[in-house]
């Protein structure tokens, strides 16, 4: 599975099937229970392993099946040394073992259901969902006609009707914090991190500044930073913003589900559990909400900002909206109840948002699939990122141009050096090159690349390869 947030439900669907023959591994574990786990699998004693990414190596010996549950989720990738991507590392394996690899998801990535439409993959399709439950109905507010920038009246009414019906709500907004940007208005400063080129989330519910780059964490005084004054205006509405300003509204048991209040302690287990009792009538959250949980007393999803991806510089970032706002409209009326969502945006006329309506993945598919085609983009190529770093930032873009010499070769696409979109990072100042050709040149090329690198390496630059890169920012 992709997030150890499904973990609670699914362990308690696999146990109650399989007894005590499922092995559970996630990083939320002890060393000292992580090391029963494994030594539990490698004997025979449990024959089901349940995890996350990295329980793809988990040791299980005469092995059957591998499922991927939600493959097209990103988290399957690491992004830091080993670099693997579950998915891709559970096919070879699978290959090795003589195992069968079972793809599930309701919006498969582009490169999957391609292969599915080749015949590479061999597809199947479920059509109705779970006990036949209708499929939500599908609504988009134009955002820029609306006078509040939280709410709708759309949704604020599709809210108030689930509420006096006791039914529950999802809420998604992919932003964590309370605001994404703060500025003086006194002097115009705006609190930067000092280690990276990105601007401070602010965090209410602790007081805090913090870069969801490097970590860096530090005390909100309430005054600038500059000039001392304590006028600031706070941009960028985050899910603790949002939070706010819906307690005002209904005076009802709300949830916030992010990455700050999941450190606590069996935070999923009992975010699960007190939803699923109804001890809680909304729950707002960031994408660790918008897949996989089953609440069948949930009739209304509302997307509160829908182009927070769309706007992001990377071929991707319209499939990864298809999905996400796919995945949480899903949620609403997976019981004997209709659901409802609504989706607010300020692109209505996007073809993403088009698509979601319409709820047909071949339709997003197949506009999707014709725009990687024309430029040349996965499943119709394979990339390489290469990332070039240094603490100092003079003489990094000479030393890029000695990378791009270095590695050139005429069966393949080149593009940069260019600066990464976070220019600095944790400290280091980073640039990138991009690498595209069919899949024949790229796995040749990357025969003579590691060779060609370590003839130019330096110890006052880091440079790092990522063939096949979910991020490119």
């Amino acid at each position: 599975m992709p997030e150890i947030s499904l973990t609670p439900q699914m362990v308690l669907r696999f146990k109650k099937e399989f007894g005590e023959r499922v092995a559970i591994l996630h990083s939320r574990l002890t060393q000292n229970d992580r090391a029963k786990e494994w030594y539990s699998i490698y004997t025979g004693e449990k024959q089901v392993v349940l995890g996350v990414r990295s329980a793809i190596f988990a040791p299980v010996k005469n092995l059957e099946y591998i499922v991927i549950d939600e493959e097209h989720e990103n988290s399957y990738k690491q992004d830091s040394n080993p670099r693997y991507n579950a998915k891709y590392v559970g096919i070879k394996r699978a290959e090795l073992e003589n195992a069968k690899v079972i793809l599930g998801s309701a919006t498969p990535s582009i490169e999957s259901y391609y292969y599915a439409q080749k015949g590479i993959f061999q597809l199947y399709e479920i059509e109705n969902r779970y006990k036949d439950a209708k499929l939500p109905e599908i609504d988009i507010v134009d955002m820029k006609k609306e006078e509040d920038n939280f709410f709708s009246e759309k949704l604020l009414l599709e809210m108030r009707n689930a509420l006096l019906k006791k039914e529950q709500i999802i809420l998604l907004l992919n932003r964590k914090g309370y605001s994404t940007l703060i500025q003086c208005e006194e002097c115009g400063h705006m609190e930067e991190c000092e280690h990276c080129s990105i601007k401070l989330n602010y965090y209410s519910s602790n007081g805090s500044l913090k870069c969801n780059y490097c970590g860096i964490s530090k005390r909100f005084t309430g005054h600038c930073s500059k000039c001392g004054s304590d006028k600031l205006s706070f941009s960028g509405r985050g899910v603790e913003r949002v939070e706010e300003e819906l307690r005002k509204k209904f005076p009802v048991n709300i949830i916030r589900v992010d990455g700050e209040v999941a450190k606590e302690k069996d935070f999923y287990e009992n975010m699960y559990n007190d939803f699923l009792a109804g001890k809680y009538d909304i729950m707002i959250g960031t994408q660790m909400i918008s897949r996989g949980l089953h609440f069948p007393n949930v009739t209304v999803v509302g997307v509160i900002n829908a182009d927070t991806i769309m706007s992001i510089p990377d071929f991707r970032s319209g499939e990864r909206t298809y999905q996400m706002i796919t995945q949480v409209a899903g949620r609403a009326g997976r019981g004997d109840k209709d659901g409802k969502v609504i989706i607010q945006t300020y692109q209505p006329e996007n073809y993403i948002i088009e698509k979601i309506q319409e709820n047909s993945y071949k339709n997003f598919y197949e506009k999707e699939i014709e725009k990687r085609e024309i430029l040349f983009y996965p499943p119709f190529s394979k990339v390489i990122n290469i990332g070039i770093s240094s603490e100092k930032e003079e003489g990094l873009e000479e030393y890029c141009y000695e990378v791009l010499k270095a590695i050139q070769d005429e069966k393949i696409e080149i593009y940069g050096p260019m600066k990464s979109l976070v220019y600095k990072v944790k400290g280091r100042y980073r640039c990138n090159i991009f690498i595209k050709g069919d899949r024949k040149s790229i796995n040749d090329y990357k025969k003579s690349l590691e060779e060609k690198i370590k003839k130019i390496e330096s110890k006052n630059y880091r440079i790092v390869v990522d063939v096949d890169p979910i991020n490119l920012i």
